[in-house]
């Protein structure tokens, strides 16, 4: 069964590039119409600019950082303005952090970690929630990480992050279901993105590959398309889960 989004509004933060850009190209892909906010205007504008040529009109572009509750709320508002509604969200924008002890990195770096993986999310949840409620139902899906579900050693911010963001996930789905509004999160293990494949980080990447069950990292695709299903009604019935997309990474010796 094919995943139609037609008539439907999305919003997705940190979604120019990488895990964020393939989720953006497949919910074009499946007829909604998307609200991309990012960062960095170039990339942002390459992304819109590329996607309105295939479906003139789908996509809109903001700038902004999810680290100010009110530039948030400011895209979501841009987003309603542009296309009449909010149905659907995915706040993906994230960020790791400097390596290393917990006195070592010290205030600032997890100010920041926290300020994007987790207060970030709540800025943003706070903004789409009343949309999703005057539009009468929606969907969201937190983009979370196999480090919620385990540790990251040197990472201690990037993994406290990630663990709150699952809670965050579970307690407002309880609280929202009544309203009509799910929420799941969902947790990539090794994917293949800019960051991971570039030169010296990429010898990383293709250690911990040898050491994933299924033979292989994981692509921006793999994740979409579970992000997908579950802002569609194929997954009508599921809210405040976490979907591990890791090749059995947590499985491994």
């Amino acid at each position: 069964m094919l995943i139609d989004l037609s008539g439907k509004v999305a919003f997705v933060t940190g979604g120019s590039k990488g895990i964020g850009k393939s989720i953006v190209e497949a919910l074009v892909a499946s007829g909604a119409c998307v609200a991309v906010m990012a960062r960095e205007q170039g990339d942002l504008d390459a992304l819109v600019v590329h996607l309105n040529e295939q479906r003139p009109g789908s996509v809109l572009g903001v700038v902004g950082d999810v680290s100010s509750p009110e530039q948030v709320a400011a895209a979501v508002d841009a987003t309603e303005k542009r296309f009449g509604a909010l149905h659907l969200a995915v706040n993906n924008a994230g960020v790791a952090g400097s390596a290393g002890l917990l006195h070592d990195t010290g205030h600032d770096n997890w100010r920041h970690v926290m300020g994007i993986n987790l207060d970030g999310v709540a800025w943003s949840m706070m903004a789409e929630l009343p949309a999703m409620l005057r539009a009468g139902r929606g969907a969201i899906v937190n983009i979370a990480s196999v480090e919620g579900h385990t540790v990251l050693p040197g990472f201690p911010a990037y993994v406290a992050s990630k663990h709150a963001l699952i809670g965050l996930t579970k307690a407002t789905a309880a609280d929202y279901a009544a309203h009509g509004i799910r929420i799941n999160s969902v947790s990539p293990g090794v994917i293949a993105t800019p960051l991971t494949m570039a030169p010296g980080q990429k010898e990383v990447t293709d250690r911990l590959a040898a050491r994933i069950p299924l033979g292989r990292i994981g692509t921006g695709e793999d994740i979409a398309s579970t992000v997908a299903f579950l802002l569609s009604d194929l997954s009508a019935y599921t809210t405040g889960a976490d979907f591990v997309v890791d090749g059995a990474y947590l499985l491994r010796e």
